[in-house]
């Protein structure tokens, strides 16, 4: 690939800075035949942008060559961009603590991670989930961006509704006293003479009837198959 025709422009770039002592590395291996990676590069209708290999494409500069290996995809600038979030994750020189915070920042903000669980998105960025989750706590601005998110389990792929887990649970602990009673009124109404003996005893405890240790005592009293109340049912 010519060097000149690559595109270096495109916001895939996300190394601090050029490190000149590891592009001079590179570059005299260059020189004495040493053949490195391809970079990656991304086709669209008009431009080659470099996504991986920004280091590279600097040494092989500096060691005087007019053209390097590349492996070519065709997609856009977008494309570029994506992929570049990835790159320098298991190769070359390795991602600062700055560098890796800038990287999630931008793959929060892609639209490709939107519906992307952190499992799938550590994945993309070659980090831990736990990394991956920490640092979009940190950088989150919404809270409801987790509201819908891709999960794969095997070779299913489906939508999960993050923002609904646990709203059953919050549901029905915030049943009023009422509510609660009536419920209990219900399932009195339906149950076996054995069912009801239990109810009652929760019912005692739930309501200021009992102690804790009176009705774990009625329970044991219950489970032991003895016949006589315990407690007298509360209207």
């Amino acid at each position: 690939m010519p060097i000149a025709s690559i595109r270096r422009d495109g916001q895939t770039q996300h190394r601090t800075s050029i490190n000149p002592r590891v592009v001079a590395e590179y570059a005299e291996l260059m020189r004495a035949g040493d053949i490195f990676p391809p970079i990656r590069i991304w086709l669209d209708d008009a431009d080659f942008w470099l996504s991986d290999g920004f280091q590279r494409v600097a040494a092989a500069e500096q060691a005087g060559f007019t053209e390097i290996l590349a492996e070519v995809r065709r997609g856009s600038q977008d494309d570029a961009k994506w992929d570049s979030y990835a790159a320098n994750s298991t190769h070359g020189m390795r991602r600062t603590a700055e560098e890796t915070r800038r990287v999630i920042r931008l793959t929060l903000a892609h639209a490709n991670a939107t519906h992307l669980s952190n499992v799938e998105l550590a994945k993309h960025l070659h980090l831990s989930e736990a990394t991956l989750r920490r640092w979009r706590k940190k950088l989150s601005s919404s809270h409801d961006e987790d509201a819908v998110r891709v999960v794969k389990r095997g070779k299913s792929t489906y939508q999960l509704v993050t923002k609904q887990i646990g709203a059953a649970v919050r549901a029905r602990h915030d049943k009023s006293v009422t509510t609660l009673r009536a419920g209990m009124a219900t399932m009195k109404g339906r149950c076996s003479p054995k069912a009801r003996r239990l109810l009652n005893i929760v019912d005692n405890w739930a309501f200021g009837g009992a102690t804790d240790a009176e009705c774990l005592d009625a329970i044991e009293r219950l489970l032991r198959e003895r016949t006589v109340p315990f407690f007298r049912t509360i209207p």
